[in-house]
């Protein structure tokens, strides 16, 4: 069997570990190796999107960090903003982000590429392929 497509979900930072606040998450080099995932990736031949969402947001709140402690949900930040460098800070919200992957392994204009991902005010996507056809063509660095 053939691989279609391989859709990894980084995080944001990852180009730039030595800025703050990802100087904290790089403490035991975590950004440093999801880049080499994504460069091995990236060299492999494969079929690949590469997503690098911002603080993850709406639950489950399975981990011990401040995301669970505030419960912290997009609300009506449920529109996506979409980068094509390590560019964007701040939140996105893991509804987004699954169909982000969701709507990429559909979309030929997302193959060869990695977006960077953030929430925002506004309605968003949704499961709407031709919002996200022209979010993944008209993403800019």
């Amino acid at each position: 069997m053939q691989v279609k497509r391989f859709v990894l979900v980084t995080s944001a930072g990852v180009m730039r570990p030595t800025t703050f606040p990802y100087t904290i998450l790089n403490t035991f080099g975590v950004l440093r190796f999801k880049r080499m995932s994504e460069q091995l990736l990236e060299g492999s031949g494969m079929p690949y999107t590469i997503f690098r969402p911002g603080r993850l947001t709406d639950g489950p709140y399975t981990s011990f960090d401040l995301n669970t402690l505030l419960q912290a949900t997009a609300g009506s930040r449920q529109d996506v903003t979409l980068a094509l460098s390590d560019s964007l800070s701040g939140e996105a919200s893991r509804i987004a982000t699954a169909e982000a992957v969701v709507q990429a392994l559909q979309s030929s204009a997302a193959e060869g590429r990695a977006f960077a991902l953030a929430s925002r005010e506004g309605e968003g996507p949704g499961q709407d392929r031709q919002r996200w056809e022209q979010l993944f063509t008209s993403a800019q660095p």
